[in-house]
């Protein structure tokens, strides 16, 4: 019994470590929180970009009508309340009165309405936002018109922490129609962007006039406290370098730890691995529009060229880290299901050369380009190049810069394959990147089967209903190597043991820091 009872204590433990919480108390009120951040800016303009790490940083600055909760469904945020008509068609959110931005303006219809706008034309998931009028029906409700119906898909929508509708003052979004051009960052967050240095540091200081919900604390929403004087983000590509910086006591939190440096942490006085869910997915993606790729018969060959297990193993080496399976929804989801399962992890090089026949494949060159400094995609597509050498493809890996490689997979004249990862809890969450837009209209997916699979679920509002569309979509994505998901994965973060997240915010989705503070 007392062996149990220290096995039950011990277990407790290892959860709150894995988790980044502990027994401690609230923050104190002040301090100064380094972050070793693992990637630079592409663009700061997080309406026009789904790229890290404005995720981030960004959910500190600003905030939108709706945010993502601790379960990853839509939760208001600056909206008080919303309804829609019974069609579906007309939608009407009451707005939280008093709000100021950074600039102490307060937020009225107007701003919402502006920076909607500006979302609708810059944003990879702005453009499936197809209204035919936003109307302010007066300073705290504004009206959302659409063609066809619009179910609760439009709140995950508007509140994605990848690319959200973060609401700015009218005058900014005005004076900043082009993306990736932001005349300002204001916002309505619990920080202030403060000072930027590219490619060095971001400096985010506390808004002390901020206006906070008064309901509990929910990840991106409810209650926010901003207890640090400031975070500095410091720009630190190298991982060995991260980590060295959070053991020496230079970082309080580093982000993108790789897994195989779970148990080293978790031995290391000082110091707290957090282990971060729901489980995002590995998925591979293809320029549809040219080149080899556009040709279903080569993308069919990739399929079943392909050896989950292995690729899985180079990008995450933590057995208790990755998970293998042909959902494109991760374990946590109500999605979760392995339609046309038999079209994954297929590993079979002779099917694929038989698709490569087909298609008149004459040993062209096949190309897969990784990020030079994030190493999860270089071993993956090491992995993968093999593999399709294995198969008869003249396959090579292309390793680009930050900034190189953002281009390159925009340009369909040199796109042939790349590797991404998300946590779409939701099958509607995958529409702005599969419905002809993104990267870029050179490279994306469309299919006018997938179109109106999302259209059914972004007007259905019955639960196992949109779980049969969800199902239907996947079987869809497999058959038409829309992508191929190679698994799921858990990331992982570490913290120095003085850093407090009394509400687990650390072990969720993107790095947010409202609610998170110091001993």
């Amino acid at each position: 019994m007392k062996k149990l009872f220290y096995m039950m204590v011990g277990f407790i433990l290892t959860l709150m470590v894995v988790s980044g919480q502990s027994f401690a108390g609230p923050p104190k009120q002040g301090g100064t929180l380094n972050v070793g951040l693992h990637i630079p800016f592409a663009t700061l303009d997080w309406q026009a970009t789904v790229q890290h790490p404005a995720p981030q940083v960004q959910n500190n600055v600003w905030e939108g009508l709706t945010a993502y909760g601790k379960d990853f469904t839509a939760a208001p945020e600056l909206a008080e309340s919303w309804s829609s008509s019974d069609d579906g068609k007309i939608w009407t959110f009451n707005l939280r009165k008093g709000v100021l931005f950074h600039n102490l303006k307060e937020m009225t219809s107007e701003d919402v309405i502006a920076s909607i706008e500006r979302w609708q034309k810059v944003g990879p998931k702005g453009a499936n936002l197809k209204t035919t009028k936003i109307v302010a029906v007066d300073k705290y409700t504004v009206e959302l018109h659409f063609v066809d119906s619009f179910g609760a898909a439009l709140l995950l929508l508007l509140g994605s922490d990848e690319n959200k509708c973060v609401i700015m003052p009218k005058e900014v979004a005005e004076a900043s129609p082009e993306a990736n051009n932001l005349s300002e960052i204001i916002g309505t967050g619990p920080y202030k962007w403060t000072e930027y240095k590219a490619d060095q540091y971001v400096r985010l200081t506390r808004f002390d006039e901020y206006v906070s919900r008064s309901d509990k604390p929910n990840y991106h929403t409810g209650a926010k406290v901003a207890y640090l004087d400031e975070i500095i983000y410091w720009i630190v590509p190298e991982a060995t370098t991260r980590l060295a910086g959070l053991i020496s006591g230079d970082y309080d939190i580093v982000t993108k730890i790789s897994d195989t440096e779970y148990d080293r942490l978790l031995a290391t006085d000082g110091v707290d691995p957090v282990k971060k869910g729901p489980a995002f997915n590995l998925y591979l993606m293809f320029n549809h529009k040219k080149g080899l790729t556009s040709d279903i018969n080569i993308r069919r060959a990739v399929q079943a060229a392909i050896n989950a297990d292995e690729l899985m193993a180079a990008g995450v080496p933590n057995p208790d880290f990755r998970v293998l399976d042909p959902s494109l929804y991760p374990p946590e989801s109500a999605y979760y299901n392995f339609a046309k399962g038999e079209l994954y992890n297929q590993n079979d090089p002779e099917k694929a050369q038989e698709y490569l026949k087909k298609a008149g494949y004459n040993g062209e060159l096949i190309t897969y380009q990784a990020i030079a400094t994030v190493g999860q995609q270089v071993r993956v597509g090491t992995a993968l190049i093999e593999q399709l050498k294995k198969a008869g493809m003249n396959a090579e890996l292309v390793i680009y810069d930050l900034q190189t490689w953002v281009a390159k997979r925009r340009d369909g004249d040199a796109l042939m394959m790349y590797h991404s990862g998300g946590n779409w809890i939701d099958p509607s969450l995958y529409e702005p990147e599969f419905t002809g837009t993104f990267p870029s209209e050179e490279t994306a997916f469309s299919d006018p089967e997938v179109d109106e699979v999302f259209k059914l679920l972004n007007q259905e509002t019955d639960k196992q209903k949109r779980i049969k569309h969800g199902r239907t979509l996947q079987s869809l994505m497999l058959e038409k190597v829309a992508t191929y998901s190679f698994g799921h994965w858990y990331s992982m973060m570490a913290k120095s043991s003085n850093v407090v997240d009394p509400e687990g915010n650390l072990s969720l989705g993107n790095l947010t820091l409202n609610n998170v503070g110091l001993k």
